[in-house]
């Protein structure tokens, strides 16, 4: 399925005042060793913060969804981190956030009964909007895939062609990015056979099946704690780009509400911040809310994973999260490209980036100078 920048004083103390409310004490602060941030207040003149937050109360509760229920997928942990810290308070929101799956979510978003909600791709967004979904995505962690292809070292396959006359196993259905990737490689398609498989990636070991699709931040660290060495194909490397971490707006919601939008994804940046300075505390958070259905090996070694492709896959000159027209274009190419069936849609009508644009000053986040009322 951790770099930081100097910060200013003022959003320090700002920061320590929140651990010290949300954590108690501020031990936890003092042993993570945490490094400066990328928090900005300068451009808070711009935004009345004391009528932005009544504004932002006068909502009432705001529901949410995770991609992929309590786990450390980053945009996820975002969520959680954001609500422990009391983030979404500080800006005046009252956010719900429920474990779940993101088609669950993508559906729930579509209908009005989420407001907000977490995609693991770009995709899902996209196919929701042209099956008729009123959604837009509104933030894209990292445009970089997640998504790869894993074979056995010793397999011989180094290449898509070397698939040719073997089995890929994937789950539920093939991810576009995958088909994209072999059609570019010139893998003939027709000499490859595709089927469903579970969740055990050890089926590469003990059946027939060549490859499995799997999450970069997941099977292939499973695989090595028992043992087996693995290879990646990866699509980034054949130039299909796609991306990970993202969060979803209900249209009617955020036409009706932009700055709670804008504010939602500013309190997850900002718990982002917090998350690159504290992993280890993250986890443990992350485990209490799961309430023991947690592993909590293979969930820091997802943490670790993903939180190291975003920081080098930003946009330079922009905080992360932010995202182009042509970003979204090109995953809408790789699902037409794919052969998955759905109405004509345009990089305008599946995303918006300007909620995302409006909470950064420059590159750096805009946080309330002196904290807000809770």
């Amino acid at each position: 399925m951790m770099r930081t920048k100097p910060f200013w004083i003022s959003g320090a103390l700002s920061v320590m005042m929140v651990l010290l409310a949300a954590c108690g004490g501020g031990d936890t602060a003092q042993k993570s060793n945490a490094q400066p941030s990328t928090t900005s207040t300068s451009g808070t003149k711009d935004i009345n913060w004391e009528e932005r937050i009544a504004k932002n109360q006068s909502i009432g509760e705001i529901k949410t969804m995770t991609s992929f229920n309590y786990s450390a997928n980053i945009a996820n942990a975002n969520a959680w981190v954001a609500d422990e810290l009391g983030y979404f308070k500080e800006l005046g929101l009252n956010v719900k956030v429920m474990p779940g799956l993101s088609a669950d979510a993508m559906k729930m978003l579509a209908v009005g009964q989420l407001q907000m909600a977490h995609a693991g791709t770009a995709g899902e967004i996209i196919q929701s909007v042209g099956n008729g979904a009123e959604i837009k995505g509104v933030l894209a962690m990292a445009p970089v895939g997640l998504i790869a292809l894993m074979v056995l070292e010793d397999s011989g396959i180094k290449s898509v062609k070397d698939l040719e006359g073997k089995i890929i196993g994937y789950k539920g259905a093939m991810p576009a990015n995958i088909s994209a990737m072999l059609k570019k490689g010139g893998a003939d398609l027709s000499k490859i056979r595709q089927v469903s498989v579970g969740f055990d990636p050890t089926i590469l070991k003990t059946t027939e099946v060549s490859a499995i699709t799997v999450f970069k931040s997941n099977e292939p660290y499973q695989m090595e704690k028992l043992g087996y060495k693995v290879r990646l194909l990866d699509p980034q490397d054949s130039g299909v780009q796609t991306s990970f971490g993202i969060v979803g707006a209900n249209n009617e919601f955020a036409a009706k509400h932009p700055e709670a939008v804008e504010d939602y994804i500013r309190a997850l940046l900002k718990a982002h911040e917090w998350i690159v300075q504290h992993p280890d505390e993250t986890i443990k958070i992350l485990d209490k809310r799961a309430s023991g259905n947690f592993n909590t090996d293979i969930e820091t070694n997802r943490l670790k994973v993903e939180t190291s492709l975003i920081d080098p896959a930003k946009v330079p000159g922009k905080g992360l999260g932010w995202f182009s027209k042509e970003q979204w274009q090109s995953e809408i190419d790789i699902l037409k490209d794919s052969g998955i069936s759905i109405k004509p849609v345009t990089a305008d009508q599946v995303a918006n980036n300007s909620y995302v644009s409006k909470v950064y000053d420059g590159d750096k986040l805009i946080w309330p100078e002196q904290g807000t009322k809770k």
